[in-house]
């Protein structure tokens, strides 16, 4: 994949130790073709971890905050994982591909935490395989995504609902796809084999949709207000700060973390993760916020240009008392000062059918 993304004029960047693309021709001309088009980005960077065993569904159960009791083979579900603190490990999806048998995605740079993790607490007969250098990954995101993926591949895009995930066989080759993406964006991930990722790649390209990099993927969840793990989320981070509570499933039974959490939504988070929009210039991450000169409410966590609002936008940490949408912030960055407001989140709205109302 990387000779043929250097062909297409892809910049590189290190990322978790992965070499990427960043950008083939520039992030706002591959965030709006995604927001008006299609793209595709390759995302084998990402975790594949396979999980196996009769116990796997009880294992699962324990380890992250959602309840997957309803999430049949064939469907997947967002999750987290948390230390006993309520501090966030990682955020994933987890699909149920067979009987027993579950697929974990990670994020790249918590992958050999997330295995640590699940090997730490696992029963002896369950069987976990890190798959991420098996598999690649690629997606295909915006309003085109179903008819290329018709076009390409012969796949019916009506048949998949939001996180469903089905094998199919393509002249030989296998893929898994799953209908999801991290742009808000209708749009489908594509599992397959290192040796068959060229085949899809190309064919991909050859209908129409333009390779997009790293800077466009990090955009457009930014203006989704998707939190990116080790940005928005961490260790020192819960689900109730950054407003992921309805993924906590207090009725489900024990989990890591429940106690700590569910103390946390009794008594309401000090802090919470809210949505900035700037009036002129970006806010970086790590910049102290206040509502005036002298009184600090918080931390931008995440920060970018919005080529769809044309301004600033990002995501910070405040004082719960002052997470209130439309609250006047300023923001220090060195010499410069900018000024702004909370905003809702997400920052835009997006159509979620690409072909036939099927997605």
């Amino acid at each position: 994949m990387y000779e043929l993304e250097k062909d297409l004029g892809a910049k590189f960047t290190e990322f978790a130790g992965w070499e990427l693309p960043l950008y083939y021709s520039s992030i706002t001309e591959e965030h709006l073709a995604v927001r008006k088009t299609a793209g595709i980005f390759d995302i084998s960077h990402l975790g594949k971890i396979s999980i196996k065993g009769k116990e796997a569904y009880d294992f699962l159960q324990y380890i992250i905050t959602a309840d997957i009791s309803k999430t049949l083979v064939g469907s997947g579900t967002y999750t987290l994982i948390c230390n006993e603190q309520g501090g966030i490990i990682d955020d994933e999806i987890i699909y149920h591909t067979e009987k027993d048998s579950y697929l974990v995605i990670p994020n790249a740079s918590q992958v050999t935490q997330v295995l640590d993790w699940f090997r730490k607490h696992a029963e002896s007969q369950l069987y976990i395989k890190d798959l991420t250098s098996e598999l690649c990954l690629i997606a295909l995101q915006g309003p085109n995504s179903g008819s290329i993926l018709e076009q390409a591949f012969d796949e019916r895009p009506e048949i998949y609902k939001r996180y469903s995930i089905r094998t199919t066989e393509i002249e030989g080759n296998v893929l898994t796809i799953a209908r999801s993406g991290y742009t808000g964006e209708c749009g489908f991930e594509i599992f397959c084999r290192r040796e068959t990722a060229s085949i899809v790649w190309e064919r991909i390209l050859s209908i129409g949709a333009k390779p997009a990099g790293l800077g466009a993927r990090d955009t457009l969840r930014l203006e989704m207000g998707y939190p990116l793990y080790s940005k928005d989320l961490s260790y020192d981070t819960s689900p109730i700060e950054a407003g992921l509570e309805r993924f906590v499933s207090f009725e489900k039974g024990n989990f890591i973390g429940k106690a700590a959490l569910y103390k946390q939504s009794l008594e309401g988070p000090k802090r919470k993760l809210v949505g900035l929009v700037i009036d002129k210039g970006i806010a970086r991450q790590g910049k102290v916020m206040a509502i005036d000169r002298e009184d600090e409410i918080g931390v931008v966590t995440s920060g970018s240009y919005s080529p769809i609002l044309r301004k600033g936008i990002g995501m910070a940490y405040v004082k719960a008392m002052n997470a209130r949408v439309g609250e006047a912030i300023r923001i220090k960055d060195g010499k410069k000062m900018y000024t702004g407001r909370i905003a809702r989140r997400p920052f835009i709205k997006v159509s979620s059918s690409c072909l036939r109302g099927g997605c």
